[in-house]
């Protein structure tokens, strides 16, 4: 076979292997995004950690693991908390008028609370938010190709200045826990929030972005979410207003 012919068909198979890959990608849109403040070091913690397990295996609930680091002095360092997830649950307090934070905790659309650990709770949040029509309202439009996601989002006058995120996850990761509260248990935690990071305020026009595939895969993980979220006047984040997330890609 001639060289020419060689390298065609490899660009083929090249291109083809490429499509193949971007086709795999698994978008879905969530019917509530629920954030999980939870710790390693929280005895009372693994029920709602097992919840975020149940809501990430049936897919219609954007659950997140949001580790927090105030229980660190306890005796274990939760190795997937950070100060800056602390710092959101006690912006969502400030929001929300409280005075204190705690854990286990659901923030379910940014908007209310409850104990993380109760189901029937968070259910019963996500359908008021619904019936009230105050859930995720507001569409976002996501497309995967070999080289990016594209994300486009509507002019909507309920948007305001809302901020698009993209929230960068853990699929899953079991920890052996060897201090603490938890001394001696194999915990595995699910939708493990590493980082969030804002993108661009929306305009009165919408918004129609490309974000480069390669920058994701850089970071290492393999579950994505862009969120649409609103603050309060003190910089506080609000309501979410819509969720896409992406794995598999």
């Amino acid at each position: 076979m001639t060289n020419w012919k060689q390298q065609g068909l490899a660009l083929i198979a090249a291109t083809l292997f490429t499509t193949n890959i971007a086709t795999a990608a698994n978008v879905k849109t969530p019917k509530a995004v629920v954030e999980v403040f939870t710790s390693q070091g929280c005895h009372s913690c693994p029920p709602a950690d097992k919840i975020v397990e149940k809501f990430s295996q049936e897919g219609d609930v954007l659950a997140i693991s949001v580790h927090v680091d105030y229980w660190d002095y306890l005796g274990w360092k939760d190795i997937f908390a950070s100060k800056e997830n602390t710092l959101r649950q006690y912006g969502y307090a400030r929001s929300m008028g409280e005075s204190q934070v705690y854990t286990p905790q659901a923030v379910i659309n940014g908007r209310d609370h409850v104990v993380g650990s109760r189901e029937n709770a968070i259910m019963k949040t996500i359908s008021k938010h619904n019936s009230l029509n105050q859930g995720l309202t507001v569409p976002i439009n996501a497309s995967v190709n070999e080289n990016s996601i594209g994300i486009s989002i509507d002019a909507d006058a309920r948007v305001g200045d809302a901020t698009l995120y993209v929230i960068s996850m853990k699929k899953s990761q079991a920890v052996d826990i060897k201090r603490g509260e938890n001394t001696g248990k194999t915990i595995k935690y699910h939708n493990i929030m590493s980082a969030m990071q804002p993108i661009g305020m929306i305009k009165p026009n919408g918004l129609n972005i490309e974000y480069p595939i390669a920058d994701l895969k850089r970071q290492g993980h393999d579950r994505y979410a862009f969120i649409l979220q609103s603050m309060d006047k003190g910089g506080n984040p609000g309501p979410i207003l819509g969720a896409v997330y992406i794995e598999d890609f």
